[in-house]
């Protein structure tokens, strides 16, 4: 039996991008299921979406590779769950797996940002002073990734403003991240900018709470992804020109927190699909740069405030 030749095997290869097929990526269109690469990919409501999905909904004809595998079988053949497919261990995988047209992750981060606000709002603020990240508890590791679900509870109209912007950019952008660039992605660029602006914060004496860096993250992630698409690079300039203008008219006490988890979200995704595109990486090699520059701000930041715990 003969081998198949290269161009087969590039068309039964899920990972390729259906216009590019010298390039590899893990997004694929909301609407028609086949892979595109981020030149290739427009942030639509619904998700990411590949030019000629986006064309068509706008009244034009869809453009069709004739030598592409059914948009169907290859939205259905992504969309397979790996085993195992039932009980817990399969609701998990569930929610790692990329493609899905849910973004329970999202929603479930803001769920617990608001219940951990109301919480604040009757019991004096106790959420954010046992889970935010402080100078003098920067020793207490896990409260670098605590903090980014909590949010000073305030009646006021400022605070209540204030976490009612955030709550809002939130589901307004990182749904549509997720489905774009799968929830293990999402995972990783979330807890590394959030430990990132956590660590910045503490570095300039400052507190550190809230959903801002990882939101940031997102923003960085999604702008490395889009780039190279001019309408969704002025999209993404316009959303962190608003944010940053926002939090400067809020006292701008959080800039290194959101610059921080801004560059270390674009910093992860860069790598991620750095290594993506090489085909003899190991595919434990990002995360583990990744992990290691996090920890190492985060060791920074810990020494550096080292006096409060001395004192």
């Amino acid at each position: 039996m003969s081998s198949p030749r290269f161009g087969e095997q590039l068309e039964d290869d899920p990972s390729v991008c259906y216009r590019h097929p010298d390039r590899h990526s893990w997004v694929l269109c909301q609407r028609c299921g086949r892979t595109i690469c981020p030149e290739c990919q427009i942030l639509a409501p619904v998700g990411v979406q590949c030019p000629e999905c986006v064309r068509e909904a706008g009244g034009s004809v869809q453009w069709t590779n004739p030598h592409a595998r059914p948009a169907k079988a290859r939205a259905t053949r992504a969309s397979r769950p790996a085993t195992p497919s039932s009980g817990f261990a399969g609701w998990i995988t569930g929610l790692l797996r990329p493609g899905g047209e849910s973004p329970p992750l999202s929603w479930v981060f803001a769920g617990v940002a608001v219940l951990l606000w109301l919480v604040g709002l009757f019991t004096s603020n106790l959420p954010a002073l046992y889970l935010g990240a402080f100078p003098d508890v920067a020793w207490q590791v896990w409260r670098f990734v605590t903090y980014a679900f909590t949010l000073p509870a305030q009646a006021s109209l400022q605070g209540i403003l204030s976490f009612a912007l955030s709550l809002f950019f939130w589901l307004l952008f990182a749904p549509s991240v997720e489905r774009s660039i799968g929830r293990t992605r999402f995972l990783t660029v979330f807890f590394s900018a959030a430990i990132f602006g956590a660590a910045a914060q503490l570095i300039f004496g400052g507190v550190a709470l809230g959903l801002g860096a990882g939101l940031f993250g997102l923003f960085g992630s999604y702008a490395v992804l889009m780039w190279s698409y001019p309408p969704a690079r002025t999209q993404i300039l316009v959303v962190l020109a608003i944010n940053v203008a926002i939090n400067l008219a809020l006292g701008g006490g959080s800039l290194p927190l959101i610059l921080a988890g801004l560059l270390a979200g674009a910093g992860a995704t860069y790598l991620l699909q750095f290594y993506a595109d090489r085909a003899r990486s190991h595919p434990s090699t990002p995360y583990l740069i990744i992990g290691a520059g996090v920890a190492a701000l985060a060791a920074v930041a810990v020494v550096v405030n080292l006096g409060y715990v001395l004192a």
